[in-house]
């Protein structure tokens, strides 16, 4: 029996809908800091709006292995229902949802949010889910492409689930505040992981975010430093020269830091303006 504000018929049809795209997905890729959900979460947060709210709207999802856009594209008339993310096992998922799950309107971009944002997908969508890596710079990155994709002639939102060290929180609010979003609702503990986190924990937070006429995004172009959360643990961090040159920066490495490289500059050709961090995702 369902728990949830729907009956049990649809409930079945949902379900069974999910659980058919379920055996496409398969574990997790942890090199993308991909923690999935239960399914009772993924349809909890389709259901965070009225499912007429969605009707002839479009809708994007900034990465998507936790399925949500099944229970979208199953409960309403989607005008557009669109997957932005770089996994390779999505475009088989996508297929499915499409001709065997009927829901005609949802199509895949192969897209790393690390680089601007397509113009095919700015100012296009009413409603954003976007579910950044564990780390400040991955969160800024995310809600800064959600924002880009936003609609900003008509009520827009963003549903912003985030799982971030305590220490690392008050950085999301001034983040919200740069881009002139509101924070319309609050859910804590939200999402139910499957798994516990590399944060320790199996629970994460969710915020509904109001776009507004000026809404600005706070990284417009390319984001080539660290980004995922695996990453960010290992000491030192990897940046790469133009010349080729792989610097280390951290308490161990070869500099304490940035600023450090690029005041003394390359040892190999003495570059010392932008370094790019040499992540171990590499951009296709």
């Amino acid at each position: 029996m369902s728990k949830l504000p729907i009956d049990d018929t649809l409930y079945d049809s949902l379900s069974s809908a999910f659980n058919s795209c379920l055996k496409l997905r398969g574990e997790p890729n942890k090199e993308l800091d991909q923690y999935y959900i239960t399914k009772e979460t993924s349809l909890q947060r389709a259901l965070l709006f009225n499912k007429e709210d969605y009707e002839k709207k479009r809708v994007l999802m900034i990465g998507d292995m936790d399925l949500t856009s099944v229970f979208i594209g199953k409960l309403a008339n989607i005008k557009d229902l669109a997957i932005a993310d770089i996994d390779k096992r999505l475009p088989e998922i996508v297929f499915n949802m499409k001709f065997k799950q009927k829901i005609k309107t949802v199509r895949f971009i192969n897209h790393d949010i690390r680089l601007r944002m397509l113009a095919i997908l700015k100012n296009q969508f009413e409603y954003v889910f976007v579910e950044p890596t564990m780390t400040i710079e991955g969160i800024e990155v995310g809600l800064s492409r959600a924002v880009q994709s936003a609609r900003k002639d008509v009520p827009s939102y963003i549903v912003f689930s985030y799982d971030l060290g305590k220490d690392k929180e008050e950085g999301i609010n001034s983040l919200i505040t740069k881009m002139n979003l509101e924070i319309l609702e609050e859910f804590k503990d939200f999402n139910k992981y499957e798994n516990e986190t590399p944060l320790k924990k199996k629970t994460s937070d969710v915020l509904i975010l109001k776009v507004k006429e000026n809404s600005k995004e706070t990284i417009p172009h390319h984001y080539l430093g660290l980004y995922y959360f695996r990453e960010s643990i290992i000491k030192p961090s990897p940046y790469l020269c133009k010349c080729g040159e792989v610097l280390s920066i951290g308490s161990n490495g070869d500099y304490k830091s940035i600023a450090e490289l690029e005041a003394l500059g390359c040892p190999k050709c003495g570059y010392n303006e932008k370094f790019l961090y040499n992540s171990s995702i590499k951009i296709e």
